[in-house]
């Protein structure tokens, strides 16, 4: 019986002590999903995976022929659903912590090389990327098992917060892992390149690169999922290289550790080279995502020019004075839309002069019935353009009508005007005989009255 007792007695105090530390406590637990996506060759599987901080995270491949490939790694301090703990009603423990005055006033940082400071400690942060600390144990391999206060600088004082992974298993077979290659893109193609070696060692001494190309009118997108060579010396130079160029031109240049660092081309071909002074370096080397972004050339119409060119739209801008037909407006956007533009380019009309001659009335339409061989009449906006159709008949206009707008444009920019001049130069001469005849009749009564007033009269007696 004795045994027993203080077998009890100790589950009593663990209990307390739980109790007074503030933490009410559940089963932990971990939820994953996973889906397969399609590639140029084989299948990948994606999986998305919730845990608790303080467990121990693996990350395993089914498949022996494939490889992690980390997509996102985060730590979430605000977060505990994952953990047991009920975040709103735990009191945690003090546990140790930078203050401000630790962090800003009291300590000096001797920064060597190019690196700057962050804003924010990761100990202040809400949420805190871990994709380097899962790269450097995880990437490129079948299977890995991670600690995040072991295996992250710094996390061992974290208190226990929900952990969110995305990570891909990519088949080997569809990763070419050879130099001097040329990896051409179809539109809306994905695919991955990685490092001979990756991700124990790279090579060097010899020339290593790669050359991407997509079709016209499409740009090339690289993404580095994990890029790990040689850090720089302590001066910032970088004695090996990651560098990207298009038509001789460097796009990007870089050396160290980086995560998710895009490069997006202005053409349809950019070439990739790795330059490293060794002949072989003990660092992961690279793995990026490749694709092609976009939608094809789009010539640009008669009387305009390009005033906005993106990824995901081009505008295009009428020369002062013209106008697209259909909308009337001097301008016209086309979206890009999962490779394709949102309406067809061969339907694009030409800029024309926004004075063309807007014909109402119904014996015009019937002339341009007539005209086009139809008989039917048609109410309707008819806008005349050179070589196009009729909008709003919906009827052909043959070589006649050019003559018609010609006469209609000489009607309004010379008839009009002169009439207006010659009626304007009529009124005023209208305006100055009426003043001329009203002055000319008033000057003879005041003359007529001076005499009145200054000859005798014949009352008055003569002195």
């Amino acid at each position: 019986m004795q045994p027993r007792r203080w077998l009890a007695f100790t589950l009593l105090v663990l209990s307390t002590l739980d109790i007074f530390c503030g933490t009410i406590k559940i089963m932990a637990k971990t939820t994953r999903t996973s889906k397969a996506v399609k590639l140029p060759q084989g299948y990948m599987e994606i999986v998305e995976e919730e845990t608790c901080s303080d467990s121990v995270i693996r990350l395993t491949c089914r498949s022996l022929r494939a490889f992690v490939f980390l997509i996102t790694a985060e730590y979430q301090r605000d977060n505990t659903q994952n953990c047991g703990y009920q975040v709103n009603k735990v009191k945690r423990t003090p546990r140790f912590r930078l203050s401000y005055y630790t962090l800003h006033g009291n300590s000096k940082f001797k920064l060597r090389g190019n690196y700057i400071k962050d804003e924010l400690d990761e100990d202040e942060q809400p949420i805190v990327d871990l994709r380097k600390s899962f790269n450097r144990r995880c990437s490129g391999h079948h299977h890995c098992r991670v600690t995040i206060g072991e295996h992250h600088p710094g996390a061992a004082k974290w208190s226990p917060g929900n952990v969110r992974l995305k990570y891909a298993c990519i088949p080997e077979i569809a990763v070419p892992k050879y130099c001097n290659l040329e990896v051409t893109i179809n539109n809306g193609e994905t695919g991955y390149i990685k490092s001979p070696g990756y991700p124990l060692y790279y090579p060097g001494e010899y020339s290593c690169g790669w050359t991407f190309q997509t079709d016209p009118g499409h740009k090339v997108l690289l993404v580095f999922h994990d890029l790990s060579i040689r850090s720089p010396e302590p001066n910032g130079n970088c004695v090996d290289i990651i560098r990207i160029r298009e038509n001789g031109r460097t796009l990007f240049e870089s050396c160290g550790t980086r995560i998710g660092t895009k490069i997006i081309s202005n053409s349809n071909k950019i070439t990739l080279d790795l330059i490293s002074s060794s002949r072989l370096f003990p660092a992961r080397g690279f793995l990026l995502k490749y694709e092609a972004i976009g939608c094809p050339e789009v010539p640009t119409p008669n009387g305009s020019i390009i005033t906005n060119d993106t990824v995901v739209s081009r505008t295009f801008q009428c020369n002062y004075g013209k106008v697209f037909p259909d909308t009337r407006q001097p301008t016209r956007t086309l979206d890009c839309h999962g490779g394709h533009w949102n309406e067809s380019v061969e339907n694009i009309p030409t800029c024309i002069a926004s004075s063309t001659v807007i014909l109402k009335s119904t014996t015009d339409n019937n002339r341009l019935s007539n005209l086009s061989g139809d008989s039917v009449h048609r109410p309707g906006v008819i806008i005349g353009r050179d070589n196009a159709d009729a909008v709003g008949s919906g009827l052909n206009m043959d070589s006649a009508q050019p003559a018609m707008i010609k006469q209609a444009d000489y009607v309004i920019d010379v008839v009009l005007p002169t009439i207006l001049i010659a009626l304007l130069f009529l009124g005023n001469a209208v305006i100055v005989y009426i003043i001329f005849q009203y002055r000319k009749r008033k000057v003879p009564m005041m003359n007529h009255t001076e005499e009145i007033t200054l000859s005798p009269s014949g009352d008055v007696p003569q002195v």
